[in-house]
């Protein structure tokens, strides 16, 4: 309050005002804003409630965009009223110089989950993605509509172009991508509904908008926990959509599929099986073998139940490819109530899962430290719970209590709020990054370290340590 009062002093050019409800009235509306609300309220019927997008990159329930191609944006309005159950959308357009409505319609339900633009009709067109749904339903509606500008007089409408069973535009979970890289969006809808979960792709068939492919998910899927999408790996040009899945004993699961000759085909799914040229006469037995699915189980390493599940694929090394995490506990914590996990990202190379990045999350303190490939295996995590300090030390399974042998100590990382006076001193740590908020990151590595698999500060500073 006291910032906020030195930012009025500063900026009024005609001294404070002390009246308080001078100081609460809205701002003013420039010129054009109040030209286009002005537009809205003689285009609707009864007073509008505006409505927000609750995700995607567009949170305002007016969302501007070049929708015809001429140079100069439209606004899309999303409102309700008291006449109307579900959330409406104006259109507003301008004609010299003027805002007006040459059309509105109604939603597909109560609110507005997230507002996005492809490329889907066609590589000039310009489609608006709608995701429709309401706070008592988990399962929302897809609409895929186009401003069709009519003769150019400003008589357009906006064109539903997805007009199938409400059902069947059900979702989950979506993303919109160019999967078969033909320069056209794709949008794939997940769906997890009365224990039947299903992956739906919608494309340009050539003669308009529809439903291209459907396959099953797996059949315990209980949420999506994430979606991405990408290369799948380094030796190929493929893409691939990976899909989180978070199961009933709150383990995770990816399957992967992509684009073959324009149909969705399965890289990792539950319905794998070993090939059976390798169970042939003197080959190999790998029926006791994991599947590359199964391969992807994984526990949930969340930092509580209210967090998203974690970890999810993602690139995490910005290498353009797609990695498929898995986790594991750190040695030393197999049988504690309490795990630290030890996080690795795989890439897809002939039908293996090959590591190629390992770290330790501490997703309540917001930072990982990156595994040296030859820590892996021989490197455990002690938190000190009384100062929140991760100490990574090596692991002697030998010893009585290995999780408390600090002798072979090889870094340390805390995290110290700048309001806390005991923590202010630091005296042989080294500071790690820029500090996020209140929050400083101090590093430590011990002067003569004894161990192989010492490293330097620089190292843990430079190259382990990185804020999520």
């Amino acid at each position: 309050m006291l910032a906020g009062l030195l930012c009025i002093l500063a900026t009024a050019c005609n001294g404070f005002d002390p009246v308080t409800e001078n100081l609460m009235r809205p701002p003013r509306l420039t010129p054009e804003q109040r030209a286009i609300e002005d537009a809205l309220e003689a285009a609707v019927l009864g007073d509008p409630i505006l409505k927000y997008p609750q995700s995607g990159d567009y949170r305002s329930a007016f969302v501007f965009y070049d929708l015809d191609g001429d140079g100069s944006e439209e606004a899309l309005v999303f409102y309700a009223t008291e006449y109307s159950d579900y959330t409406r959308v104006c259109l507003l357009d301008q004609r010299d110089g003027e805002w007006f409505s040459p059309c509105e319609l109604s939603g597909l339900d109560r609110d507005v989950e997230f507002v996005s633009f492809a490329n889907i009709s066609g590589p000039d067109a310009v489609n608006v993605v709608i995701g429709w749904g309401n706070p008592e339903d988990d399962v929302m509606t897809m609409g895929i509509y186009s401003y069709q500008d009519g003769d150019g007089d400003g008589s357009g409408e906006l064109v539903s172009l997805l007009n199938y069973a409400r059902e069947d535009a059900a979702f989950n979970s979506y993303l919109i991508y160019d999967l078969d890289n033909d320069g056209l969006d794709d949008v794939f809808l997940l769906t997890n509904h009365q224990r039947t979960s299903k992956i739906k792709g919608i494309s340009y068939t050539g003669y308009g908008i529809g439903i291209t492919n459907q396959l099953s998910l797996s059949d315990s899927i209980v949420q999506f926990a994430g979606v991405t999408a990408g290369r799948i790996s380094p030796r190929s040009a493929r893409r691939g959509i990976f899909i989180d899945e978070l199961l009933s004993g709150d383990e995770l699961v990816t399957e992967v599929f992509t684009i073959t000759e324009g149909q969705l085909t399965p890289v990792i799914s539950q319905d794998m099986s070993h090939n059976p040229d390798d169970l042939e006469e003197g080959g190999e037995d790998l029926s006791d073998f994991p599947t590359l699915y199964e391969q992807t189980y994984r526990s949930n390493t969340a930092s509580s139940s209210e967090s998203p599940a974690a970890p999810v694929c993602a690139d995490i090394n910005n290498d353009n490819i797609i990695e498929i995490p898995t986790a594991q506990p750190m040695p030393g914590y197999e049988e504690q109530d309490e795990i630290i996990y030890l996080t690795e990202y795989h890439q897809l190379q002939e039908e293996q899962l090959n590591r190629v990045f390992a770290a330790a999350f501490n997703r309540d303190a917001g930072y990982l430290v990156k595994f040296p490939e030859e820590w892996v295996g021989n490197v455990t995590v002690v938190n000190q719970l009384e100062n929140g300090e991760w100490r990574f030390i090596t692991y002697n399974p030998n010893q009585k209590n290995p999780l408390e042998d600090l002798s072979g100590e090889l870094a340390r990382v805390r995290v110290v709020n700048q309001n806390s006076y005991q923590d202010k001193f630091l005296e042989s740590y080294v500071q790690l990054c820029e500090p996020r908020g209140v929050f400083n990151y101090y590093g430590y590595v011990p002067e003569n370290p004894v161990s192989t698999l010492a490293i330097t500060v620089d190292q843990l500073k430079n190259e382990l340590f990185s804020l999520l």
